[in-house]
């Protein structure tokens, strides 16, 4: 295997995603509290299973306004602003966790600071498409990626080992992360937005004169609707993994679960870290909803496997498998819908893809918690693999009506 060939789809992207990607993984390398929540809640603060996930569909839930605000900020006063004043706000309120004993406090300023992190998350994915030539685009969000996971291969295994003794730590040295990667947008982050994606500008001009308006837009691009619904139940299904696996590995392994769901965090980074070059290279070609119906076959295949699974060695291998699904799930909806937008409206449609990634990471901790009580873990498991199977199908009948409409429009 040529490593380097598949490495140089980094090349050549502008000085401003390099920014962004440092920035990224000294944000995600301290991201100890977000991966770490489901344990937060029952083992320190003493939640049941259906406690935790209705107290994480609250949260989920009370993101999506922020979500939409954040969006609208983005197209009027920038990205750049809008991350490095939301993330300075949002790390405060790590720092006074860190200053409490774990408790509902704990868990209501942990909301808000996840709040004021979603209003500033459709500015990365909006900045990309605006500092990225159009054909670069798909490898800008892979390196982006990437970047997000670098740090996510080393944060949760020191949050899983410190988590125990040492929590006010955690929110300490997150907070000083967050920080620290907004001062690097900051400063070195240049306002330059290059092409701002004139060719595919001027493409949806043309077939969409009248739309001036985001909703006008999105009426005249049912497409985008339909994929945001189908995304939706695949987020459903995906978030599973940060809420039934980590009460799966404290049922099955007691104290040393925390630990090891850390160590399952780091594993899907560093496959990420593997697989991403690899993947992006050799799916440079192919359309993006086809890769993600193929990222959700392997999103199928890895719940299967937790559903049997009763040994650490099984979930290792099924967090790989799901990992590849994630990589091409994830890179190729954001290429998607990238290619699909004009610049002027990336940041509200920047917000609806979050908001559905919200809906789907929201509704499914709160259904499955009750599930788990009424089945266990293996039938949950069965369960969320039939709802998995059914939008894989209805991805793929998506993927095949937009190579029959490309057909027809050239």
């Amino acid at each position: 295997m040529n490593i380097t060939k598949h490495l140089s789809v980094y090349k050549g992207l502008p000085k401003n995603i390099y920014i962004l990607f440092i920035s990224i993984v000294i944000n995600k390398f301290g991201g100890f509290i977000t991966p770490l929540m489901t344990l937060i809640l029952t083992v320190k603060i003493g939640f049941t299973e259906s406690q935790v996930g209705l107290y994480t569909t609250i949260a989920m839930f009370s993101q999506l306004p922020f979500i939409v605000i954040g969006g609208i900020l983005v197209d009027r006063f920038g990205g750049k602003k809008v991350i490095v004043s939301l993330h300075l706000i949002g790390s405060l309120f790590y720092i006074t966790c860190g200053m409490m004993k774990p408790d509902l406090t704990v868990l209501i300023l942990i909301i808000m600071a996840s709040n004021i992190y979603a209003m500033a998350s459709p500015a990365f994915n909006a900045l990309v498409p605006l500092v990225t030539p159009t054909s670069l685009t798909k490898n800008a969000y892979s390196l982006v990626y990437l970047g997000l996971n670098l740090g996510l291969a080393v944060g949760p295994l020191i949050g899983g080992v410190l988590f125990n003794n040492h929590l006010n730590l955690l929110f300490f040295i997150d907070a000083f992360t967050t920080i620290s990667s907004a001062g690097l947008i900051l400063f070195f982050f240049s306002n330059d937005n290059g092409d701002r994606q004139l060719e595919t500008d001027k493409i949806i001009k043309q077939e969409n004169n009248k739309a001036d308006t985001i909703f006008s837009f999105l009426l005249k691009n049912p497409s985008l609707i339909i994929f945001s619904f189908i995304l939706l139940v695949y987020n459903f299904c995906y978030i599973q993994w940060n809420f039934m696996l980590p009460l799966q590995t404290v049922a099955l392994l007691k104290e040393i679960g925390p630990k090891i769901f850390g160590f399952l965090i780091t594993v899907n980074a560093i496959t990420v870290v593997i697989f991403t070059p690899l993947l992006t290279s050799l799916t440079q070609k192919m359309p993006p909803l086809k890769s993600v119906f193929i990222g959700g076959i392997f999103y199928l295949t890895s719940f299967m496997m937790f559903a049997l699974s009763k040994f650490t060695l099984m979930f290792i291998l099924a967090i790989i498998i799901l990992t590849i699904g994630e990589i091409l799930v994830t890179i190729n909806s954001n290429n998607y819908i990238a290619k699909s937008t004009p610049s002027k409206y990336m940041g509200k449609v920047s917000s609806l893809l979050f908001i559905v990634n919200g809906m789907g990471y929201a509704i499914g901790p709160v259904i499955m918690g009750y599930v788990i009580i009424f089945t266990g873990f293996r039938n949950a498991w069965f369960i969320v693999s039939a709802i998995m199977l059914c939008s894989v199908i209805s991805m793929y009948f998506a993927s095949h009506i937009e190579k029959k409409s490309r057909r027809i429009s050239s």
